[in-house]
């Protein structure tokens, strides 16, 4: 078994045909072809589904994938720990952040570990739990940064708590709420409400909110899976979004909402880091976690 045949076969997948992998490789598609036959001998199974619109993997392909997936995590851990150790602070880190984190904690963690570590390369998308977790148990993510609403058990991964948050209604800035002192949940139920994040997530974060302080979560809702979007949503409205408080730390200027003042301290939420529970991160994204948990005060909600 060779690392460019599962590259092959990986890239097949990927694109759903083998004319497509073949561009996407710049190799020839008799090469490609060849390769996955020559690894589908070897084990003694079909790895793809054949047909005239492409192909799909088998359930024996999706399982070489999947692992495919960390032999290649693994290689560049390996190489980065190899530059490390002759002196260089050069490697390749790929994060995924909710949009709110991304809005602070991760950019300041960022902006000062390149600082120090000015060749290290970010590869940065964004995403929400749980959506983000199969990528992190693959390798294809060495970390997440999100928002958690419950306390997950997962063997595979490892979840260490940044900082404790909490989410707070936030308006447009301008919004005659704005002007009010010592709100209560009650006194939002009958407004309108943007929700959003993943699909698993946003009703749960929203609706334990109401339901814990003795509320019904407020119906005729628009949901949304863009932060970007809810976003604007809010700032060109009167529309309301329960927002991490984090995402207001230490700014002076440049975000089109404001936090409410409510009477009431809202639920906890925790900020965390997750990891693959039995993977060696490599040396650089070992040390941008340091940098999380070194910045992750500055950006807690009690914060100037």
């Amino acid at each position: 078994m060779k690392l460019s045949q599962l590259r092959n076969l990986t890239a097949v997948a990927k694109a759903g045909s083998v004319r497509q992998a073949s561009r996407d490789l710049h190799i020839s598609q008799s090469a490609v072809t060849k390769s996955i036959k020559q690894l589908e001998e070897f084990l003694g199974v079909e790895l793809l589904h054949r047909a005239s619109h492409g192909v799909t993997p088998t359930v024996f392909g999706e399982a070489l994938i999947a692992r495919a997936s960390v032999i290649e995590a693994e290689l560049r851990h390996a190489r980065n720990e190899i530059e490390h150790l002759e002196g260089s602070k050069t490697g390749d880190i790929r994060i995924s952040a909710s949009p709110t984190v991304a809005m602070n904690l991760v950019p300041r963690a960022i902006v000062s570990f390149k600082k120090t570590h000015p060749q290290v390369n970010f590869q940065i998308q964004e995403g929400f739990y749980p959506d983000n977790l199969a990528a992190v148990r693959l390798g294809e993510l060495d970390a997440a940064v999100c928002l958690l609403p419950d306390k997950p058990t997962d063997e595979e991964l490892e979840f260490e708590v940044l900082l404790e948050d909490q989410v707070t209604p936030a308006v447009r800035t301008g919004h005659p709420l704005t002007r009010e002192a010592n709100l209560s949940l009650g006194d939002l139920v009958d407004r309108d409400w943007i929700v959003f994040g993943s699909l698993a997530t946003r009703r749960q974060v929203y609706e334990q909110t109401f339901l814990v302080n003795g509320f019904e979560p407020p119906k005729g809702t628009v949901e949304c899976s863009s932060f970007a979007c809810a976003l604007a949503l809010v700032e060109h409205s009167d529309y309301i979004a329960l927002v991490p408080k984090q995402t207001f730390s230490g700014r002076r200027k440049g975000i089109p909402i404001a936090p409410l003042s409510l009477k009431i301290p809202m639920q906890p939420w925790t900020v965390a880091v997750i990891t693959r529970a039995h993977g060696a991160l490599s040396p650089a994204c070992r040390e941008f976690i340091n940098e999380l948990r070194r910045v992750a005060p500055s950006a807690h909600p009690g914060s100037p």
